[in-house]
């Protein structure tokens, strides 16, 4: 008998510490809703700001004075991105722009940026750059005008920056550039993210009978092609994400917002409003700004 008292009073414990919020070990603990703490200006974070562009993507990485812009939209958004990384300290120039896939959605805006003056040290995508494809011809011309280096990512290459591993996948058998959309996974002390561009089920599918579930496990995840199919549940399982942000409204992404309802896993589509993620590599805390682009 008092075994199994000690067993309900060990599984109370456990129920409370995640109800708390507590993650245990392996994890960063995840604070929805809530700004950082104020002591943490001073603190080495990596932030993720994923843009409110409607059914777009459109994403910057900030981790140890380092930039990434990963992906950015149609081009009708220019001003509004232009504006927000100018207030942002960025001016017309990050590090990295990083594209997952040459499709308007994620590619367009970048291109129109740069034939207004805006530059980055080097374009990185898992795309040959004489991929058939006129998003990425357009792409393309305007890096060679504007002399920025174009690095053709290897699968599975792992690169540290500014302090965090990034690595890159992808479905190698995909026909189209939604099913070979990049994945990149983020790692930054026990803090991870995993970012799915357009990944369709198939792909995630493929994605699977290659990596571990190290590999893909993260507290947090950008819900793949915006939404517009339920994940794989296997894919689902795999990542055990704590948290996941939708590119798309809830009316767009009826079926994956059912789907996050059931599994208990919190959400914010971006067309409600900029959301920022911030992490030391311990705590996450996320906020959603509903008058911010």
């Amino acid at each position: 008998m008092k075994h199994h008292v000690w067993i309900r009073a060990l599984s109370a414990w456990v129920t409370g510490l995640l109800f708390l919020g507590v993650i245990l070990p392996g994890a960063a603990e995840i604070h929805v809703g809530q700004e950082p703490p104020a002591e943490w200006a001073e603190k080495e974070v990596l932030r993720l700001t994923a843009f409110a562009t409607l059914i777009n993507d459109c994403t910057l990485m900030e981790v140890g004075g380092k930039s990434m812009l990963i992906d950015g939209g149609v081009r009708k958004w220019r001003e509004k991105l232009t504006e927000a990384l100018t207030e942002m300290g960025y001016g017309e120039r990050v590090d990295i722009i990083y594209n997952t896939h040459p499709h308007d959605d994620h590619l367009q805006n970048v291109t129109q940026m740069m034939k207004h003056g805006f530059r980055a040290d080097e374009f990185w995508s898992s795309f040959r750059p004489d991929y058939r494809n006129d998003t990425q011809r357009s792409a393309v011309r305007e890096l060679e005008k504007a002399g920025i280096p174009y690095h053709q990512l290897a699968q599975g290459e792992t690169v540290n920056f500014g302090g965090a591993e990034l690595s890159f996948y992808w479905w190698e058998e995909g026909g189209d550039p939604n099913a070979r959309s990049s994945i990149m996974h983020v790692t930054f002390g026990d803090a991870t993210v995993l970012m799915t561009g357009d990944a369709t089920g198939a792909a995630q599918q493929g994605i699977l009978k290659v990596l571990s579930g190290d590999q893909l496990k993260a507290d947090i995840m950008k819900m793949p092609h915006h939404g517009l199919v339920r994940i794989v549940q296997d894919f689902l399982a795999t990542v055990d994400p704590g948290f996941i942000f939708v590119t798309n409204r809830k009316s767009g992404s009826p079926k994956a917002t059912e789907q996050m309802k059931a599994a208990k896993i919190p959400f914010y589509n971006t067309t409600g409003g900029r959301v920022v993620m911030v992490t030391d590599g311990t705590d996450w805390y996320i906020t959603q700004y509903a008058d911010m682009f």
